[in-house]
């Protein structure tokens, strides 16, 4: 197995279970107590799917409390494949080799056997199509459970847990879903939305901002690639649908949309509120909670314009009213 794939500037650090623990090591060296200067962890998740799909109105689009069953519901049924994440500074920067010069991402690969997991036949056959060999799943993926251990003893993982990280995805319901059920160590996910949110708190403190839910508010709409596309980014390594990749990509996404938000300021009615958000680098204690991850958002907090306003404070860039 080859340990890493990269383009010119970007290594896509490949993980299995031979070298999950190196590569939490590896992370802990890019994470030092005494720096904090990443403290930024993008997401994405590969899975096989949906295998329950209630008819009639698509379930995001259901109240809140129904999506969550319907999530919960296939994840406690399906296998997580692949987690990708980013780690990144307020300025994009990655965590960079010392013998390459490379950035680093990290994507993991899973335990999953076709043969006795339960998947949905045109997802898994997308994700083989897209460069997943399934295969090496099965005899090379991590045990979702050793995982958990290695995480929680991580500095990734007390930083989380102490609120010292923001957590970026895009349309993350699965994503954390998935990945609260491996740090619960595979157990079923909590009967009711509130019982959830009260682990995506314990976990991640709700620092946690779904970019899919802020996209209508500067005129985008559609997936990752179709957002990147109407930034005119480019996938700067992998394909979609690897988890590593897209991962970086709703970075640079993230990156892509505050620019897209300060263009705006001097066009859009609508953008006027950045006079009253954009006050300068408000650091971390100035980032209040969004829980936009089923539509729970709280205008008051920041949900939508304002949560892009509040992270472009919290990354100190171009800190001043914008007319």
């Amino acid at each position: 197995m080859s340990p890493s794939s990269s383009s010119s500037h970007v290594q896509v650090r490949h993980v299995w279970a031979s070298n999950l623990e190196e590569e939490f090591r590896y992370i802990d060296m890019c994470l030092p107590p005494d720096r904090r200067q990443f403290i930024f962890v993008s997401m994405d998740t590969e899975f096989p799917g949906t295998i329950y799909n209630p008819d009639g109105v698509p379930p995001h689009m259901r109240a809140p409390a129904e999506f969550y069953s319907n999530i919960k519901r296939n994840v406690d049924a399906l296998k997580i494949i692949q987690l990708g994440l980013t780690i990144f500074d307020r300025y994009g920067n990655l965590p960079r080799s010392a013998e390459t010069g490379r950035e680093q991402i990290w994507e993991f690969n899973f335990q999953f056997d076709s043969a006795v997991d339960h998947y949905n036949k045109e997802s898994v056959s997308l994700l083989e199509k897209q460069g997943i060999d399934l295969s090496r799943n099965k005899k090379y993926g991590i045990d979702s459970r050793e995982f958990a251990l290695q995480f929680k003893c991580s500095e990734l993982g007390m930083r989380s847990y102490s609120g010292s990280l923001v957590w970026l995805t895009f349309h993350g319901p699965y994503d954390f879903a998935y990945l609260t059920k491996i740090l619960n160590e595979g157990e079923l996910l909590p009967d009711d939305l509130d019982g959830f949110m009260s682990h995506v708190w314990a976990y991640f403190k709700g620092n946690v901002y779904d970019l899919k839910s802020m996209i209508p508010f500067v005129g985008l709409h559609g997936g990752l690639e179709k957002v990147a596309r109407s930034l005119n980014l480019k996938r700067a390594v992998g394909k979609s649908h690897q988890a590593g990749s897209d991962s970086l990509l709703t970075m640079h996404a993230f990156f892509g949309l505050m620019k897209n938000c300060l263009e705006m300021g001097g066009r859009d009615p609508q953008a006027s509120s950045l006079n009253l958000m954009i006050a300068g680098n408000t650091g971390l204690e100035g980032m209040q909670t969004l829980f936009g991850l089923f539509g729970l958002m709280k205008r008051n907090s920041c949900s939508g314009l304002d949560g892009l306003l509040t992270m472009q404070t919290l990354f100190g860039l171009n800190a001043r009213a914008v007319f």
